[in-house]
């Protein structure tokens, strides 16, 4: 089914007017977002309002603040599992030690896991060498066995799309390749296969090139899961292949937890709209060329970004939406 290509540049999109719109949209049961951000709490509203629009009941939410968390908690109770945040750049400009500090208090301030940005862009803030404190190397693995004895489990960003790595990171001082930041991806999986582990942003391998390497990991090591966030790059990439990322998901419908990787900056509902819609299309629609609901950054000037649906069954939707992500933090419920 080809769905009527419409664009949603600027324009709201109220919940039930996407059922109108999008009838294809029929997953209708209970959605659990597994990657969220907090960091100012009207925003967090707000997001709390698109989501429920979108079928969203729970959520992993990454408090930037033990403020915010407190204000999540005590206003969405049983809405959220907590994961305190961690800047990439701590472990550059502060060292392990102080990583290790803040793992101490992270149960008694009331988080279920720990989160890391550490993202390339984080050498290049802190004008760090590719090789200083590798994730997978022996002064991090204090950091990690800290995690360990607390049973703390681990939700980590360490590399980027592709797109980035042609246009953003080209300063060799900082930057290497992908494939080397997936080499320390996996050290850490080779390092630390006791540890409860999620990859955000398909650990970074949604390119339909690297699906044959995360099949690879996904068969070597069993300690880990994936977050479908962020919604722009899971649809660009994604949809250039549809049929071979139906398959993928399919074959690997234990291992994928939905998230978009909504950052509530500012009460904006056109953005989170945007990405829940995104996803929804993308995870379950037969769609062709539709238009992402906002604007991607790095195709807006190559002729943008359109969504091709994979109509995955609904028995993997449920997973993907709910099952995978309760079972893997069932300790946390």
């Amino acid at each position: 089914m080809i769905l009527h290509k419409q664009s949603f540049e600027g324009v709201s999109i109220r919940g039930n007017q996407v059922w109108r719109l999008y009838p294809e949209l029929t997953f209708n049961d209970p959605i659990f977002d597994g990657h969220i951000h907090v960091v100012d709490t009207e925003a967090l509203d707000t997001l709390v309002d698109v989501g429920n629009d979108y079928g969203v009941q729970k959520a992993l939410l990454i408090c930037h603040s033990l403020g915010a968390k407190k204000y999540a908690e005590e206003k969405y109770p049983n809405r959220f599992i907590f994961a305190k945040y961690f800047s990439g750049s701590m472990r550059f400009t502060s060292g392990v030690e102080d990583l290790i500090k803040e793992i101490g208090t992270l149960r008694e301030e009331g988080y279920h896991l720990a989160k890391m940005q550490s993202a390339p862009v984080m050498r290049g803030r802190t004008s760090a060498s590719p090789e200083h404190l590798r994730m997978d190397d022996d002064d991090m693995a204090l950091f990690f066995d800290a995690m360990k004895d607390e049973d703390i489990p681990f939700l980590l960003h360490l590399s980027d799309p592709d797109t980035y790595y042609a246009i953003r990171y080209t300063d060799s001082k900082y930057f290497t390749s992908k494939e080397r930041d997936l080499d320390e991806l996996e050290g850490v999986l080779k390092r630390h296969g006791s540890m409860k582990l999620q990859f955000a942003h398909f650990a970074a391998q949604p390119e339909i090139h690297r699906l044959e390497n995360l099949a690879r990991w996904f068969d070597t090591y069993p300690n880990f899961n994936i977050d479908t966030s962020s919604a722009r790059w899971m649809s660009r990439e994604l949809s250039k292949d549809p049929k071979k990322a139906r398959g993928f998901f399919i074959k690997y419908q234990d291992r994928i937890m939905f998230g978009t990787d909504c950052v509530s900056w500012a009460p904006d509902r056109d953005y989170f709209e945007g990405r829940y819609l995104a996803l929804r299309l993308l995870f379950e629609t037969a769609g062709e060329s539709m238009p992402l609901p906002f604007i991607d950054s790095d195709t807006v000037n190559s002729g943008g970004t359109f969504i091709n649906g994979l109509n995955l069954p609904d028995d993997v939707l449920q997973k993907i939406y709910w099952d995978n992500i309760h079972r893997f933090y069932e300790e946390c419920f």
